[in-house]
């Protein structure tokens, strides 16, 4: 078990070895984001329960445990675990990371509109990073949020999805996280940006399934930009395993008329904090929360929700149940 300095100095550790890492490989541009996000981390500390954000969702045994980041492996993923996994029977471009790393085996794209561009982001930010740049850590904030700080000091991969304006996805573009982790305490960092243009319609489903019944944190921030009239239809599963930590955050920024609905499902974990936040930054906007969750014994699940009228005129409805 960790104190909060250990905890500190454990991070920081682990952040200089994935710069040089990260640096050999080119991903240069993102440094000083990734150093203020550490730094911030530092300052911040993991959220108590006397944080009015974080009263009813204690983090203690994430903070107290030694997470190892964790490696690339598809142990376990079978031809009945993939087919699961990858919700066979649905048409659709499936990206998929194992562990948080893209994973080239479990991916299926299909054609796809002129200029859309489905790819990890890892790929986006080493070949072209003048696509992501604009967007990639300017809307979910690590100022305030400990989780965030450490998912963006860490950002190496996830999934980069950007359509241009008047586009129509036809198929859904199905996010695939798989953990297998096995044995030491892993965590991963997936980081995912999309970018809707004005008047672009697609759906994304977003899911996280956990193959091993060991101890494993799963720290995710997606990003999604809505143009003008955008309209997008976010999906998202959660089935990681019954000892693994999950922790998430949704940011989503809504330009003028723009209709962007949720549809969260909650199935696994020990503990499990569900961030979405929506900021109807355009006059018109229309936003849609819908959420299920299912927790038996022990299991802790945390849907906090917020949706910011910025501009006039904008509609928001919100419906949980479990």
């Amino acid at each position: 078990m960790l104190d909060v300095m250990e905890a500190k100095d454990i991070y920081r550790a682990q952040f200089a070895r994935f710069e040089k890492e990260l640096a050999s490989n080119g991903q240069v541009w993102t440094r000083g984001i990734r150093e203020a996000a550490i730094s911030r981390f530092a300052e911040l500390g993991f959220p108590t329960t006397r944080e009015e954000e974080w009263k009813y969702t204690n983090v203690a045994p994430i903070a107290k445990i030694p997470f190892k980041p964790a490696g690339y492996a598809l142990d376990g993923l079978t031809a009945e675990t993939r087919a699961r996994a990858a919700f066979e029977g649905l048409a659709s471009n499936q990206l998929a990371f194992v562990n948080g790393h893209y994973s080239r085996e479990l991916s299926s794209l299909r054609p796809l509109p002129q200029g859309v561009r489905v790819e990890s982001l890892a790929a986006a930010l080493n070949v072209d990073p003048g696509w992501a740049e604009p967007h990639l850590a300017r809307y979910a904030s690590y100022q305030d949020h400990a989780f965030v700080a450490l998912n963006t000091a860490f950002m190496e991969d996830g999934a980069f999805v950007y359509i241009p304006k008047g586009k129509v996805v036809e198929d859904p573009i199905h996010l695939l996280f798989v953990s297998t982790a096995r044995g030491e305490a892993t965590v991963s960092y997936p980081r995912n940006l999309i970018v809707v243009g004005d008047g672009s319609q697609v759906v994304i489903v977003e899911s996280y399934l956990g193959l091993a019944n060991d101890v494993y944190l799963t720290n995710a921030v997606t990003e999604i930009v809505a143009g003008e009239n955008a309209v997008i239809d976010h999906y998202k599963l959660q089935q990681e395993s019954k000892e693994a930590f999950h922790i998430a955050i949704l940011q989503v920024h809504q330009d003028r008329s723009s209709n962007f609905v949720s549809h969260s499902i909650a199935l696994g974990g020990a503990l499990v904090r569900n961030d979405i936040n929506a900021v109807l930054h355009g006059d018109g906007g229309e936003c849609t929360l819908n959420g299920l969750y299912m927790a038996t014994g022990q299991q802790h699940v945390d849907n906090h929700t917020l949706i910011d009228h910025v501009k006039p005129h904008c509609t928001s409805r919100e419906l949980y149940k479990g």
